[in-house]
């Protein structure tokens, strides 16, 4: 008898340890994001000295992210890319890496803990087709006070990996 209850007190505290994870929300990562060179890596060229804050904006169904970038004191051109969390691709018209048509795509990896944030883009660069895909992997760190965020940059000439570090403003 005293081996069937622990049986079942034991099962019990299974499911609800596999309640609790498939149920567990999604990151938040909504906020206002400042770089932290120090902590970050494979950051080369201008991006070396550049003061990169994140705008982020969040809700069940999107995240939106505007990525301010300042060198040597010039805030550079940008806008907010907005991101379905429901799994359907998203667009928006760019002028950076190249000019045209982004197609962006999120999806939660990770039981909802880390967020997959792509974007792609072709065109013409210099009288040839080409392209940019991006792969973010975002994750809140630091008891949700950082963000850490691997980016991979893939164009037919070569692939740059950064490994970016966040502090939450505010």
């Amino acid at each position: 008898m005293l081996k069937r209850l622990v049986s079942i007190a034991f099962l019990l505290i299974i499911g609800s340890q596999v309640f609790a994870s498939v149920t567990a929300a999604p990151a938040k990562f909504g906020g206002i994001w400042s770089l932290v060179r120090t902590k970050s890596e494979g950051l080369t060229g201008t991006l070396a000295g550049a003061d990169i804050i994140l705008y982020v904006d969040q809700d069940l169904k999107n995240i939106s992210v505007d990525q301010k970038i300042r060198i040597r004191g010039h805030e550079q051109p940008s806008q907010p890319l907005i991101y379905s969390l429901e799994g359907k691709d998203t667009t928006a018209e760019v002028v950076r890496p190249m000019a045209g048509t982004m197609t962006l795509q999120a999806r939660w990896i990770e039981k909802g803990q880390v967020l997959e944030l792509k974007s792609s883009i072709s065109g013409m660069n210099l009288g040839k087709l080409t392209g940019v895909v991006t792969k973010e992997y975002w994750e809140l760190v630091d008891d949700g006070k950082g963000l850490k965020i691997t980016r991979t940059r893939e164009t037919p000439e070569k692939t740059q990996q950064f490994k970016l570090y966040f502090e939450k403003k505010g």
